[in-house]
């Protein structure tokens, strides 16, 4: 019958979304946020290290009133 595809749905459903909420836990604990930045291309490297220097925290939104005059 149909009922018994069910079984097998869950286990592909876990298998395919466990990883991508466990990342976002993870990150939470060890970055202190739900997200990972990407360091991938020199423009978002700076953009960390930029970031890091002005607020010492590169994951804290920054506006003007963080840049020194």
């Amino acid at each position: 019958m149909w009922y018994e595809v069910l079984p097998s749905f869950f286990i592909i459903t876990a298998g395919l979304g466990l990883p991508g909420w466990a990342l976002y836990h993870i990150h939470n604990l060890t970055l202190g946020n739900h997200h990972r930045r990407s360091l991938h291309t020199l423009w978002q490297r700076r953009a960390y290290q930029r970031d890091d220097r002005l607020t010492g925290n590169p994951y804290v939104v920054n506006g003007l009133e963080k840049i020194p005059d």
